[in-house]
């Protein structure tokens, strides 16, 4: 029998434990979604990975509220 648990009860870390779930920081990952683009400047690409660093920061280690 399938387990169902409404998305409302479920935490990220309890969907890593469960599933076995990872980041994939490849750029081939859905490549699909990124052919076709303009380049991107060398201070875009920095700012981008100073977004992508705190959201993962903040994904694994949410605040304390």
């Amino acid at each position: 029998m399938v387990e169902t648990l409404a998305a409302e009860n479920v935490t990220l870390k309890q969907l890593i434990l469960l599933y076995g779930l990872e980041l994939v920081d490849s750029e081939e990952f859905f490549r699909e979604w990124q052919d076709d683009l303009p380049e991107l400047t060398s201070l875009e690409k920095q700012l981008l990975d100073q977004i992508k660093a705190g959201y993962i920061n903040l994904r694994n280690y949410p605040p304390l509220l």
